[in-house]
């Protein structure tokens, strides 16, 4: 495997690995602006950690949504195109919705409690805040590609393991249930693990995973 194919299959399996450091470090994973503010006056520096940590998880992802969707289009190209295009925008649509909540701590810090508190209530209602729902489409992505994957030999049922873990995490986030959280991080780390292993022994994907750095650079 060439290093930038190692580099998008690490990537793909830190993203979930980082995401559940994350959300088990917060203190709080509600998105209520007094609860987040609350949260970086009693616990900060892990507040502020998981914040900024967010952004390289979600980033980590979508390089590995990438780096499958490129492998994947030896076996199926349809799957994998349409997989990786909307895994990709739903990856976008989680950055997009981190890095607002990454200024969560320098709002607190200029502002007082009250002030930071209407400041990222108002963000919450904002606009750009209702494209939350779309954020599923990473879901649906991993799902397409996790499809794909089986038609490339990876078992049935590890089509089926990405897609509930995927929906299960989005539903934990929206739900603020952090054991739905953990076991969902934990679930698409040891099937995307298992999909990762499958493509390795695959001549087939092998020839694409080599084509890939040739075809990245053209």
């Amino acid at each position: 495997m060439s290093t930038s194919n190692r580099a998008g299959a690490t990537a793909l399996l830190a993203a979930p690995l980082l995401a559940l450091v994350i959300n088990a470090v917060l203190p709080t994973l509600t998105d209520d602006p007094s609860a987040v503010i609350g949260s970086l006056h009693s616990h900060h520096g892990a507040m502020v950690l998981g914040l900024s940590l967010a952004p390289l998880s979600i980033a980590l992802m979508i390089a590995g949504v990438v780096w499958l969707a490129a492998v994947l289009r030896a076996r199926a190209p349809r799957l994998a195109t349409a997989g990786g295009i909307i895994g990709v925008a739903g990856g976008f649509i989680v950055l997009f919705e981190d890095g607002i909540h990454a200024v969560a701590p320098a709002v607190a810090d200029t502002l007082g409690a009250g002030a930071a508190t209407k400041v990222l209530g108002n963000i919450a209602t904002s606009g750009a805040a209702r494209v939350e729902p779309l954020a599923l489409l990473l879901a649906v992505g991993l799902t397409l590609l996790a499809v794909a994957a089986v038609t490339a030999g990876a078992p049935g049922w590890l089509a089926f393991a990405v897609g509930v873990c995927a929906f299960a995490q989005g539903i934990g986030e929206a739900t603020g249930v952090r054991v739905l959280l953990l076991a969902a991080f934990v679930g698409l780390f040891l099937s995307l693990a298992a999909i990762v292993r499958t493509l390795s022994g695959d001549p087939v994907t092998a020839r694409a995973r080599q084509a890939v750095p040739v075809t990245e650079q053209a």
